[in-house]
């Protein structure tokens, strides 16, 4: 899990939304992946996005977002600014 310690996950309620984000941040010159959720979160549904934690721009969000989330301490946390 280690390579997950400097990377954002934001999770969906559909596929659409994570689609439509990654979308967003593809036009901003952002890199994003489109990746399954890791077991320990929950979601709506099956597709996250992951970036670098050094790109998450929280203004660049969309509405239908489920939360954003770190890794640290061996444990995936909440962002608080989202």
């Amino acid at each position: 899990m280690d390579s997950f310690s400097d990377k954002v996950v934001i999770t969906f309620h559909s596929h659409y939304d994570a689609v439509k984000q990654k979308r967003r941040l593809d036009g901003c010159g952002l890199k994003a992946s489109l990746v399954p959720v890791p077991r320990s979160l929950s979601s709506s549904c099956g597709t996250a996005l992951m970036m670098d934690r050094a790109d998450f721009d929280a203004s660049l969000l969309i509405d239908s977002i489920e939360g954003a989330y770190i890794f640290q301490e061996d444990k995936w946390s909440g962002l608080p600014e989202v």
